[in-house]
Parts: C-alpha cells; sequence; structure tokens
C-alpha cells in the first residue's frame, strides 16, 4: 500500500534512510551512528512541509519511502519548488511495482501543488547508483548534475 508518511511511520523510515545512506557509497555517510533526533526533524518537515509517502507491506511494515520538501529558491525566494529528498525502497523489493508506485504518488500530488499554485515546480534526484529511470519520458528535464570529491 501506499500512503503518506505519518508519525507512527518515524522509526521505520530512519531505519530505511541508514540503509539509503549507506547504499550512497558516500563515506561521510557510512557512520555507524547517526543522529536519529536530527532524522526525526527531517521527516516532520517531510511530513508537513513536502510530499512524502511510505510503502508498507500488508501488516504495516515501512519497505519504500519518497522524502520531499518545499524549499525556496536561493535567488529567487518567493519561487517555492518541491524537492524529492531521498527515495528508497529495500532491496528485496526491488523489481516490484513498489518505486513506481511511490514516484506516481509523489508526481501526482506535486501536479495538484502545481495547479494551486502552491509550488513553481518539483524535482527528481537520480544517484548514480540508482536504478536506469527516465524522467524526461514522463515530462521532467535534466537541470544539473551533481559531483563529489571526498577526502
Amino acid at each position: 500500500m501506499i500512503r503518506y508518511l505519518e508519525r507512527a511511520d518515524y522509526g521505520q523510515v530512519l531505519d530505511l534512510m541508514i540503509q539509503f545512506a549507506e547504499e550512497t557509497g558516500i563515506k561521510d555517510l557510512q557512520y555507524d551512528t547517526y543522529d536519529k533526533e536530527q532524522g526525526r526533524r527531517v521527516l516532520l518537515r517531510c511530513e508537513k512541509a513536502g510530499v512524502s509517502v511510505v510503502a508498507t507491506t500488508d501488516e504495516g511494515e515501512v519497505v519504500g519511502f519518497l522524502l520531499s520538501m518545499k524549499q525556496q529558491d536561493l535567488w529567487i525566494p518567493e519561487v517555492i519548488r518541491l524537492r524529492e529528498m531521498a527515495w528508497y525502497v529495500r532491496p528485496e523489493y526491488r523489481g516490484t511495482s513498489i518505486g513506481a508506485r511511490l514516484f506516481f504518488a509523489y508526481v501526482n500530488s506535486a501536479e495538484k501543488l502545481l495547479e494551486r499554485g502552491e509550488i513553481k515546480g518539483y524535482t527528481m534526484t537520480k544517484l548514480s547508483s540508482s536504478a536506469d529511470f527516465d524522467y524526461e519520458k514522463r515530462g521532467m528535464r535534466k537541470i544539473e548534475e551533481t559531483y563529489l570529491k571526498e577526502a
């Protein structure tokens, strides 16, 4: 089932966020301990000022999420965009429709925000470790690439 993020989900989503961070391959995110309070603050902001959805099993276990929040444009603060922050599906549930269903739940909600004039646009991020998903086929256009050099 795909539904909006709720506070009752925070513990399970935080555990999945740690798995997500470890899979990125970014050294700074490979720590053994994470600040769960900071994680809860991020989730609260994603829940209240964004479109954040979770995928659950029939038993209520969270097996995937897509988190986003509204952000002001750095150069033009009156321009608000919805920014996807993280999209993750547990490895054993990949290859199912869960990832796509999370994406389309996000897109459908973001389109409603666009129609109401609450945002000027919305984004998706594609990590080097992400599955090959054609965003341009879904009406989006590439606006940047990000590179990292680590110490």
